[in-house]
Formats: C-alpha cells, sequence, structure tokens
C-alpha cells in the first residue's frame, strides 16, 4: 500500500515537473517580446519623428517596472491552489484532539521517590501485533535499570509508557503507587525526565537551554545543575560562559557537550524518574566517558531507566532487564546475564556491531 502510493505521488510530482518545464519558457516569452515589440515600433516612431528620444526611453523603462510586477502576479496566483490545500492539511492537524488526556477523576501523586511498577503491561499498536507481552517489574525507588534488546524488542515502548507518551493497552504502570493514566499530565511529566539519542538545544543561550523546563530556576540552581551534568567545566570556557548563544539546535556545541546541556535541563527539574533513551550510542569513546563521569553523579539516589547496550553503561547500573519479543527474558547483574543468558551476549554484540 505503501509503495502504491509513494509510486502515485511520484507520478503526480512528475507531472507537475513537466507542466512547469513546458509553460515556464512560454512564460518569460511573452513579456520579452512585449519589450522587443515596444523597442520594434517604438523605434520606427522616434525615426518617423512622432516620439522624442525621452519619451521613447520613458516608456521603455515604464515596461520594465510593469513586467516584473506581472511575473509575480502570475506565480502568486499559481502558488494560491497550494497554499490552500497546506493550509487544509495544517487545519486538520490543529483541530486532531490528542490521544492521550489527563484523566477525568486525577489523583495527585504521594509523597515518594520514584518506585516504577510494570503490572501485567502490555502495548500494541491499532492493527498491529503486540510489542510488549505482559510485562511485570518493579524498578525500586532510588535504583537503577538498564533497558536491553535487539531492534524491536519493546525496550523503547516500556520506558515511554512510563511519561505515558503511549498507554498501556492492557495491564498498568505505577508511579508511586498510582497508575500513571489517572496522575495530571503536567504532574505526570514534571516528574518523569527524558534525555533522548537526537537532543533538541534551541537557539538560546545554554542558560536558558538548561532551565528550559524550570524557568523560574536560579543561577546557582543552573550552574549546580551543569556541575552534576559534568557541563559546568566546558560551559566556563565558552566565550561568554552561560550566556554563550548555542546557535539553532545547539551547533556550536559537540555531540558529548549538547548531552550534558540536556542532561542538566533534566537534573534541574529534580525528577523522580529520570529515562535516558540511548544518550550515549553516537558519542565516540571520549565523549562517551564524559556522559559516563556525568551519570555516575546524576544517577546517584534517582531512580534511573536507561535503554543501552554498551558495555561501560550497563556497568553503572543496579540491574539489567533483558527484553525479547516484548517479554522479560532475565534479570540480574550484566556480568551474571553474560554467563546464564547465551542470547543476552548475542544481542549486545549484534548491537556493538551496528553502532
Amino acid at each position: 500500500r505503501l509503495e502504491t502510493t509513494a509510486t502515485e505521488i511520484y507520478d503526480e510530482s512528475m507531472t507537475l515537473v513537466r507542466l512547469r518545464s513546458q509553460f515556464a519558457p512560454l512564460f518569460e516569452l511573452i513579456p520579452s517580446m512585449a519589450i522587443v515589440s515596444v523597442l520594434w515600433l517604438g523605434g520606427i516612431r522616434v525615426v518617423d519623428g512622432d516620439l522624442t528620444i525621452g519619451e521613447f526611453v520613458a516608456f521603455t523603462q515604464y515596461l520594465t517596472v510593469l513586467v516584473f510586477p506581472l511575473r509575480i502576479t502570475g506565480w502568486f496566483f499559481a502558488q494560491l491552489p497550494r497554499a490552500g490545500a497546506a493550509a487544509t492539511r495544517i487545519q486538520v492537524l490543529l483541530a486532531e484532539a490528542p490521544e492521550i488526556t489527563s484523566s477525568a477523576h486525577p489523583r495527585r501523586l504521594p509523597e515518594g521517590n520514584g518506585e516504577v511498577h510494570f503490572a501485567a503491561a502490555g502495548f500494541s499498536y491499532p492493527g498491529g501485533p503486540p510489542v510488549l507481552n505482559g510485562v511485570d517489574l518493579v524498578i525500586p525507588a532510588g535504583t537503577s535499570a538498564a533497558l536491553v534488546g535487539a531492534t524491536g524488542s519493546g525496550k523503547t515502548t516500556l520506558a515511554h509508557l512510563i511519561p505515558r507518551f503511549y498507554d498501556a493497552t492492557s495491564g498498568s504502570v505505577l508511579l508511586d503507587g498510582v497508575d500513571v493514566r489517572d496522575v495530571p499530565l503536567d504532574d505526570l511529566r514534571r516528574e518523569v525526565a527524558l534525555v533522548f539519542q537526537e537532543t533538541f538545544l534551541f537557539s538560546a543561550s545554554v542558560r536558558e537551554n538548561i532551565a528550559f523546563g524550570n524557568p523560574a530556576a536560579t543561577d546557582d540552581q543552573v550552574r549546580l545543575a551543569a556541575r552534576l551534568a559534568q557541563a559546568h567545566g566546558f560551559i566556563c570556557e565558552l566565550p561568554e560562559a552561560y550566556d554563550t548563544v548555542v546557535g539553532e539546535r545547539g551547533y556550536s556545541l559537540s555531540g558529548g557537550q549538547r548531552q550534558r546541556v540536556a542532561l542538566a535541563r533534566a537534573v534541574l527539574r529534580d525528577p523522580r524518574v529520570l529515562v535516558l533513551d540511548d544518550a550515549t550510542s553516537s558519542v565516540d569513546a571520549i565523549v562517551e566517558a564524559e556522559m559516563l563521569a556525568a551519570l555516575e553523579h546524576v544517577m546517584e539516589g534517582r531512580t534511573t531507566i536507561i535503554i543501552a547496550h554498551r558495555t561501560s553503561t550497563l556497568s553503572l547500573v543496579d540491574r539489567v532487564v533483558f527484553l525479547d519479543e516484548g517479554e522479560i527474558v532475565a534479570v540480574g547483574a550484566h556480568e551474571e546475564l553474560l554467563r546464564t543468558v547465551p542470547r543476552y551476549a548475542e544481542v549486545l554484540a549484534q548491537e556493538e556491531v551496528l553502532s
């Protein structure tokens, strides 16, 4: 079905290109012919004495000035149907109701330190096979766990059930004993911070990027978060330190620096749960060492869930949860799983090659 749709779009696009290539020269030729006609006929009138040279030059200039607006007017009307179609698609998107909403009878989270409990949690996309099958897992408050599995094993989906990027289609996910579906979305996502593999930074200062999740944070709080994320050192070496503008998507920073700024942004919110979605998979060994040093400080005493496959990262966590085809195969220390679960070692080797 996708191939058929893509072929239809390709054919329509090629038809449009052919039409443009045929008519574009014509649109350029008509104004040029008008100018040539004026020069020819006007020249004859000047020779015959019916026009002065000044009048001829003035008329020619008027025509030249008029040609460009006429061309733009034609282009404008040609673009109107496309603009209308685009506006319709945007309106449809804006009018679409979000699938994930707060409960009609919300419950506040009690005082707690971030215990995460997956109770027979399952998930499947509409019309698709199950991605997760009855996952039972408790991550005690203040501990760390790594989710490991081959591509498509469900590890990212499992982590994304906590902040309700998706809702479990069976079972439940509890944070400090409360079903996350009963917690107001703003409250839930204030207590769960994520750092993704592809970090997004705004074209703003380092301070503003770190404080994005907590605009009321003081300079001292921003600096403390940066120190915990091992970012304070390189920030102070920037031209304007914390006031340095990092550019669109943080292009002026290295990959490791962007990740540490994102980590500081997450830490500043002081969440109950920190989720790191393959945050070190696309960096080199030097940057990875910097990130691991930062993680050691950030993870201390905080419930942390890491989606990872690098041995260096797995050595930091209290437990490794190995998933395969949407089910938990084994839970234990990294070294223990290497000895007792052959499939675990095989998946790690495959992921290391792919990275």
